[in-house]
């Protein structure tokens, strides 16, 4: 009877040993540990390089000695009345280093145009004595190099499609001119011409060369419609008597991804640009005065590393 108790005992004692195990288990499986806090990686620097093609029209005046002369050409005038690439050439390139909101940016252009007497016409100046017949072309050589820094101030989601993006940046700094113009006229009527030179072919030739800053301030929206497209608008104001009277870009971008490497995404990249500078330095016979809007289709290659 007294061995009967105590097994009783040990088995009661066993099936509570038992159920409480049981609930402990049941109660770790429950409530999991918590994971540790990862913090998020730091982004990096990124880096594009769009070397680009600028296919130009010219609408203004550019003023070298005192002597005027009035463009008002297309690309295809351009192209069908200058010898390429004697007289016709350029090099052009965007460049971007961003750092989460930050970035850097710049556009470089380098362009040569020698245009001929059937696109362009000649004004004579007080500087000028008698008629000097029909103008013989302009010539322009110019450097324009554009460097600025720019900050994301504001970032929206899915407003055109579900997955896109639009950003909105600022931007200031300046672009740096440097030009050279020639002014040929024909050698005829009654000149005063002891500050020209008499070319071979028998006309009258004025050069010169100036270089100046702008300081310039702007606005960008950036687009990603889809991962493999993006938009880009800008524009800017510059100039401000700093440098040139007035000056003003407008930029348009359309960016599509084509491949990837193992060290760049390549894109391509069609758009617009639109430049326009009102700049002037010395009067009369030391005039040179260069107000001309440059703009045309752009087309380029955009690596990302």
């Amino acid at each position: 009877m007294f061995h009967r108790s105590w097994i009783s005992i040990g088995f009661a004692s066993l099936v509570v040993a038992l159920s409480i195990s049981k609930a402990a288990m049941a109660a770790d499986v429950a409530m999991p540990t918590k994971a540790p806090i990862t913090p998020s990686p730091i982004e990096g620097w990124t880096f594009s390089f769009t070397p680009y093609f600028w296919a130009v029209s010219l609408n203004g005046s550019t003023t070298v000695k005192g002597r005027t002369t009035d463009v008002d050409a297309g690309f295809f005038d351009i192209l069908d009345h200058t010898q390429f690439p004697k007289d016709l050439f350029e090099l052009a390139a965007l460049g971007e280093a961003r750092y989460g909101r930050f970035a850097l940016l710049t556009d470089i252009v380098y362009l040569k145009a020698g245009l001929g007497a059937s696109i362009t016409r000649s004004r004579g100046t007080d500087a000028i004595n008698g008629s000097v017949g029909a103008s013989a072309g302009l010539k322009v050589w110019l450097v324009e190099a554009e460097f600025a820094a720019a900050y994301e101030i504001a970032r929206w989601g899915g407003l055109f499609l579900p997955g896109s993006s639009t950003a909105l940046d600022l931007y200031a700094g300046g672009r740096v001119w440097w030009q050279r113009g020639e002014v040929n006229v024909a050698a005829s009527g009654t000149l005063n011409v002891f500050d020209l030179s008499l070319t071979r072919e028998g006309f009258l030739s004025a050069t010169k060369s100036v270089s100046w800053f702008d300081p310039l301030v702007g606005a960008r929206i950036r687009q990603q419609f889809a991962p493999t497209w993006n938009f880009v608008l800008s524009g800017d104001v510059g100039g401000f008597g700093v440098g040139s009277k007035f000056s003003w870009q407008a930029i348009a971008l359309l960016e599509h991804e084509i491949c990837r490497s193992k060290t760049a995404t390549w894109s391509a990249m069609l758009g617009y640009k639109a430049l326009n500078v009102n700049y002037s330095q010395g009067s009369g016979l030391t005039l040179y005065n260069f107000d001309m809007t440059i703009h045309g289709p752009i087309l380029g290659l955009t690596a990302r590393f």
